[in-house]
């Protein structure tokens, strides 16, 4: 069987997928996947062999990092993620969470209207990430809200705990910074180059 292959093309509303066909056998004999909200060929998601992350990341690895934005925002929507028309997202984001099994897991990346995400951002969705209209979000950065609460001197990690994340709209986030569990940064705020939010 051949690697993850897939034509694209992209219109105002719609994401739409001829083929794919990945090394684990599944694929898509439907002919073509037309994204009407959820509306799909396949259903509301993808098989269980292919969860809708997997399978998103796939067709956004075989588009260009930046020219592709638009429709890397519109395959997360597809996947199940909550982001606002004209999101940008400009490479595969690296997504991770003790929920990441669960299908609340999806309802935890919330992205406004007019967002661009840069290449190589991780997001831990312990719990919830909202990014709002209009932020922009550097290469390397780091947004966590999953952490541990600080134990007694014997053992000074505690138990694990989570805590949203919001960036309020209009907020540029620079390159390489770590923005902390519980943060929330101001509306038309900027996070400077490699700063540590706590």
């Amino acid at each position: 069987m051949m690697g993850a292959a897939a034509v694209i093309m992209a219109a105002a509303e719609d994401v739409q997928v001829k083929a794919v066909v990945s090394d684990s056998g599944w694929s898509s004999t439907n002919g073509w996947l037309r994204r009407r909200g959820r509306d799909m060929l396949l259903g509301p998601r993808a098989p269980s062999s292919a969860p809708p992350l997997a399978v998103a990341n796939a067709l956004s690895g075989l588009l260009p990092d930046c020219a592709s934005g638009a429709i890397r925002g519109r395959l997360y929507r597809w996947a199940g993620f909550r982001n606002g028309h004209g999101a940008f997202i400009m490479g595969n984001l690296s997504l991770s969470g003790l929920s990441s099994a669960y299908p609340d897991f999806y309802d935890k990346l919330i992205v406004r209207s007019d967002a661009t995400i840069a290449d190589h951002v991780t997001m831990n969705l312990d719990a919830t990430v909202t990014v709002g209209e209009n932020v922009a979000i550097a290469p390397q950065v780091v947004i966590y809200t999953g952490s541990h609460r600080i134990g007694p001197g014997s053992m000074r990690i505690g138990a694990g705990h989570a805590a949203p994340v919001t960036i309020e709209d209009g907020a540029w986030v620079r390159l390489g910074a770590v923005i902390a569990p519980g943060v929330t940064i101001g509306r038309g705020s900027i996070v400077a180059t490699g700063a540590v939010v706590l």
